[in-house]
């Protein structure tokens, strides 16, 4: 709380008198050495409203009544009225008493308040527990320095007040005040005692104030205590869920690698497996031991047209082939009796490419073998399977 006061003006007035008849204390254990303060009930109600009339900016003004002594000595303060500080400037953490403003107050003072003098100065602390600040002491001990001069805080937002005085050489809080009522403005007139009976009971109906601003105030403490511990969760929370982020998009990362590796591979297994049945055929073709015109005469009497006894015409003295050539043709390439095509059987190592270049010398005719054979795979023949083998022609 920050406040400035930039005038101020008053006269000290000791009146003769005693404690109200009606009083009841209210607070903690009533201590016998501290600075007794009499404020009316319905002025501390009054102050409290206004001060509850803004909870984003702070109030304040001044407490205005009587500072007495007793047939024993004793000191003490009625309050019985307030002034509100107007045309200050006010934010939630700050409060500025201008000129303009104790203008006001010693206007209102002189005009309806005549013969009362300041008490003490009061302000709100919304949402800031009721304490005095380095700053508020500094007032208090300039500016609301003399011996009766007390500061009366309430914080709004959990109904808590209290009341600070000056000690000695230190400024503390007082343990309690006292409510109480005052019937006529002249405390010397006679009261009626039933009408007194009936204040006193009243006034005993009410709750202890203090008690309850205890009970709100240690459930905001506690309040105050959790929720350092929920930030912090919340904290750790984010950090977790921003890790997890990261190495989930890490992880990502790796399997679309290893995806790529995998792709590459399979490619690399392709063109070694297209490698692999070209040098099959190749080695074939050198076991076989033809050469180029013994091939084109073996493809050339194949393709030729034989007669209708399904046996196959050869010229054994045109075409030079030794008997295992003459065998190995008569087992792969035998005709059918419709004159369609050649007729070959699967052996174990044949693959359509090796078969391609036994009848055409290239790789070309592998459609044609497969478009004849209805096969959809170049992999999907069978030890023992028949193929029909088509001109090129079809």
């Amino acid at each position: 709380m920050k406040i400035e006061i930039l005038e101020s003006s008053g006269e000290v007035n000791i009146n003769s008198c005693e404690f109200p008849f009606d009083h009841i204390y209210t607070g903690t254990i009533q201590d016998t050495g501290d600075f007794k303060i009499f404020i009316k009930q319905e002025t501390l109600g009054s102050v409290d409203e206004y001060l509850s009339s803004d909870v984003n900016n702070e109030l304040g003004g001044v407490l205005i009544g009587n500072f007495c002594q007793n047939k024993e000595g004793e000191k003490f303060i009625t309050i019985d009225d307030h002034i509100i500080a107007k045309h200050t400037n006010s934010s939630i953490s700050r409060l500025t008493f201008t000129h303009d403003t104790w203008d006001y107050i010693n206007d209102k003072l002189e005009k309806v308040y005549p013969g009362k003098i300041i008490l003490g100065w009061f302000h709100s602390h919304p949402g800031h527990t009721v304490f005095l600040s380095n700053y508020d002491i500094f007032i208090q001990e300039n500016f609301f320095n003399m011996e009766y001069m007390v500061a009366y805080v309430f914080d709004p937002t959990i109904k808590e007040r209290g009341f600070f005085y000056k000690k000695g050489e230190e400024i503390v809080k007082s343990n309690g005040h006292y409510l109480y009522e005052i019937i006529n403005s002249r405390s010397d007139d006679i009261i009626d005692p039933m009408t007194k009976d009936k204040i006193a009971e009243t006034v005993n109906n009410i709750p202890d104030l203090n008690d309850v601003s205890k009970n709100i105030s240690f459930f905001s403490r506690i309040k105050s205590f959790i929720n350092p511990i929920l930030l912090l969760f919340n904290f750790l929370l984010l950090l977790f869920m921003i890790y997890n982020y990261f190495d989930l998009k890490q992880k990502m990362i790796v399997k679309d690698e290893l995806n790529r590796e995998i792709n590459d591979v399979k490619n690399d297994n392709l063109k070694l497996r297209e490698r692999l049945d070209n040098f099959i055929v190749e080695n074939e073709l050198k076991k076989v031991g033809m050469s180029t015109d013994v091939k084109e005469e073996t493809i050339k009497n194949i393709k030729s047209p034989v007669p209708e006894s399904n046996e196959i015409k050869t010229s054994e003295n045109k075409s030079g082939l030794n008997d295992n050539l003459k065998n190995e043709t008569k087992e792969t390439a035998i005709k059918n009796s419709s004159g369609e095509g050649v007729k070959y059987t699967v052996k174990p190592g044949d693959t359509l490419e090796k078969i391609s270049f036994l009848f055409y010398k290239s790789r070309e005719g592998i459609v044609y073998i497969m478009k004849k054979n209805d096969i959809k795979n170049k992999a999907d023949i069978k030890i023992g399977q028949i193929l029909e083998i088509p001109e090129t022609s079809q």
